[in-house]
């Protein structure tokens, strides 16, 4: 095993990913404003950006509520947006309070989370029809058959770790 400080992350310093929606009353233009204004919170702490996502708007699954100046409101769309950066992670607990303050907010999620992109593979998200396992009239797939579609997978992965393992 070798030891490289030098691609290492400082002490301390960790990955974040924060996941958010923003209300939709905003206009258009004023939400790249706001995006600007969020990331604007991570740079004041010294983060450090990996990627991102501009907001964009979209249909919410269900209803969001939001309290404004004791009145409640019930939003059926909103901006959805992410960056992933790295910051020392003492700085995470203030970060995230000005990001529960911060005036467009409808929800968010701050996690811990890895440098790498972590997306799936195509064979993972690949349209509803071009999947192999088969439904009952529930829309249940029989174990048998999710096993059979996991299998391969598993067996990647598997093998990757066992090359990983022997280095």
């Amino acid at each position: 095993m070798t030891n490289n400080k030098e691609q290492e992350a400082p002490e301390g310093v960790r990955v974040y990913e924060l996941a958010f929606h923003l209300v939709p009353t905003i206009s258009d233009s004023e939400v790249a404003v706001q995006f600007s204004h969020l990331k604007a919170l991570v740079e004041k702490r010294k983060g450090a950006f990996i990627s991102e996502q501009a907001p964009a708007l979209m249909k919410l699954m269900y209803e969001v509520p939001k309290t404004v100046k004791g009145q409640k409101k019930w939003y059926e769309n909103a901006y959805f947006g992410w960056v992933k950066f790295s910051v020392d992670a003492a700085e995470i607990e203030g970060l995230e309070k000005e990001v529960k303050n911060f005036e467009s907010m409808l929800r968010y999620l701050l996690i811990k989370t890895v440098a790498e992109d972590t997306m799936a593979p195509a064979h993972l998200t690949a349209p509803k029809d071009a999947r192999r396992a088969t439904k009952d009239e529930d829309g249940i797939a029989p174990v048998e058959a999710v096993v059979a579609e996991v299998a391969p997978v598993a067996e990647e992965v598997e093998a990757k770790e066992d090359k990983s393992e022997e280095k």
